[in-house]
């Protein structure tokens, strides 16, 4: 395996040149070769190439090498602090719920009778947020969905309404979210996008 600046015979046919190489230069030819690797590199006019066919990519280039440690990662002790949550708030919730995403009403049952659903925190309770643990700070929601909460992509229309992308989605509402959560939600959490 190649390693970074060290100039080989498979960088001449890319640089044309053939001359001993600084390490800068050198670094600078291992990512010319390792970029056509990838694909077909096109001259576009004096110093100047790029990439014309890409070649499509393989499962082969996402897995990572096996780990040869011979021995197990270090240890290390640490201080925590952590958020207490109200676990039986938030299963009441979810039983109110009937275990159903508040957003596509999905229901995980990942055996007979016993459901997965996850509770959001619309103002979060911890990194500088100081949300409540409370219902009305609480949705159900598929992972799906809760994923997409906690990346900022919905944005409260009302408390009964979502907007993610243009298009709007009706929430289905047992309980109440407290009116300045979702203004916090929206001013706070929520990252705009460019899309209409």
């Amino acid at each position: 395996m190649r390693r970074r600046g060290l100039w080989t015979s498979e960088d001449e046919p890319l640089s044309g040149s053939t001359d001993p190489k600084s390490r800068g230069l050198a670094n600078i030819d291992f990512r010319f070769t390792d970029l056509s690797r990838r694909g077909t590199i096109v001259k576009v006019r004096h110093g100047v190439w790029q990439l014309a066919a890409p070649k499509p990519l393989s499962a082969k280039e996402f897995v990572s090498a096996p780990s040869d440690l011979a021995e197990p990662p270090p240890r290390f002790e640490s201080r925590v602090s952590r958020v207490i949550r109200d676990t039986r708030a938030a299963q009441e919730l979810k039983s109110l719920y009937e275990f159903r995403c508040q957003v596509c009403g999905f229901r995980l049952e990942p055996s007979p009778g016993t459901f997965y659903i996850e509770v959001h925190h619309v103002r979060p309770l911890g990194g500088g947020h100081d949300g409540l643990d409370t219902s009305n700070n609480m949705l159900v929601l598929c992972p799906n969905h809760h994923a997409m909460f906690d990346f900022g992509i919905p944005r409260f229309l009302s408390p009964d309404d979502i907007e993610m992308a243009g298009t709007r989605y009706p929430l289905t509402t047992k309980h109440h979210l407290a009116p300045d959560v979702i203004t916090y939600h929206n001013n706070v959490i929520h990252k705009p996008t460019d899309r209409p």
